[in-house]
């Protein structure tokens, strides 16, 4: 197959980091966008951004874009789809639509033309049960189908992740409201963090910052445990992803990097020790049972590094949250002289009351609400 049309779903307020990363990736044609980037790519750039990148959510392809006015239409195109490259005999397929400002209002409807266009060219396509591969929805592997429908326009994209990346497999405890993974490696990477800079995670909660350093640290791709729904594609060449699956791993490589984090609750501390463990970073990262008023610049390290930190805040916490941001801050501009913070603030009472100049920012979707990142 030649170019691949595709668009990586990501975090809203990401989309720039997103681009930059896809671009590092050796993709093509990348376009920021309101809620992801399009680009193009081939099957080898598909495992390859899959695998390896770490600020994106999900990478979709997009298979057809037409318009349609009535749901007989929308089959007939649908069916036009060579939908027999992606979808195999024992493989679940679920249709998900989203319609707006259209005549085809009705998503039900819409899943259900979609699907019986799927069955249907699967069924003119060879002699297998392919209702079966529509409606088994029991079975272990499944292929989403996207369907979006906007001023008419109906633009159909098949997902290539499953999970969403973010889910690295790693984090068997979390906390209230835990920092994703894919937001803690994108806060990094704006902060251009590298290996010969100390790292300190106060707060730490689940350690997702921790972890996520100690595997950028290391050059680990963060998608080399994650199910794959393209490798049941009856177009899937297996020596092809394991090339991919081969060069990720060769990159990989142990890290003298300096990461501490810190949490006061033992509980909390244990959990995040148990997900570091997993993730294969836990003779990586130091953790240590501390309060934030007491942090300071660990005895082992001189040169100035980096701090940064989720600090809890809405229903994560029962405490006065403008005294805890005002404790940070306090901290920091006493005990850090010369060192970096980025932090996460939910309103602008919490940054006032941080008391810090703030260098840069941007705001991302976090928790259901709007939150800020500060460099300080």
């Amino acid at each position: 197959m030649g170019n691949l049309s595709c668009y990586a779903v990501v975090v809203p307020g990401l989309e720039t980091m997103a681009g930059d990363e896809l671009n590092e990736l050796a993709a093509h044609d990348v376009k920021v966008e309101e809620g992801g980037v399009s680009f193009t790519t081939t099957m080898d750039g598909l495992f390859r951004i899959n695998l390896r990148s770490r600020i994106v959510t999900r990478v979709l392809i997009r298979l057809a874009s037409f318009r349609a006015m009535s749901f007989p239409e929308l089959y007939n195109k649908s069916r036009k789809v060579a939908w027999e490259h992606y979808i195999g005999s024992q493989v679940s397929v679920s249709v998900r639509a989203s319609c707006k400002t259209s005549k085809l209002m009705h998503s039900g409807r819409a899943e259900q033309a979609v699907s019986d266009a799927v069955r249907d060219r699967l069924g003119m396509q060879s002699q297998k049960d392919a209702a079966g591969a529509i409606d088994a929805h029991n079975m272990d592997n499944e292929q989403q189908i996207l369907l979006r429908i906007e001023n008419n326009q109906c633009t159909i994209s098949l997902d290539t992740s499953g999970e969403r990346l973010d889910r690295r497999g790693y984090r068997l405890h979390s906390g209230k409201a835990p920092v994703r993974e894919t937001i803690a490696a994108a806060i990094l990477s704006w902060m251009e963090w590298g290996v010969d800079e100390p790292l300190l995670s106060p707060m730490c909660g689940s350690g997702t910052f921790a972890i996520e350093a100690a595997w950028m640290a290391e050059k680990r791709a963060p998608g080399l445990n994650h199910a794959f729904p393209f490798i049941h594609w009856p177009i899937f060449k297996q020596k092809r992803w394991h090339r991919a699956v081969d060069k990720a791993r060769a990159m990989q490589s142990s890290s003298p990097a300096r990461i501490i984090a810190s949490e006061l609750d033992a509980g909390i501390l244990k959990q995040a020790r148990e997900n570091a463990a997993l993730a294969g970073v836990g003779d990586v990262i130091s953790f240590e049972q501390l309060d934030v008023c007491r942090l300071t610049v660990p005895e082992n390290i001189s040169a100035p590094g980096l701090i940064v930190c989720n600090p809890p805040y809405g229903d994560r916490v029962k405490v006065d949250v403008k005294s805890l941001y005002k404790t940070l801050g306090a901290v920091f501009s006493q005990q850090f002289p010369g060192w970096r913070m980025a932090v996460m603030v939910p309103d602008q009472i919490c940054e006032n009351a941080l008391g810090l100049k703030v260098k840069k920012r941007f705001k991302i979707k976090h928790g259901g609400r709007w939150v800020h990142v500060l460099h300080v």
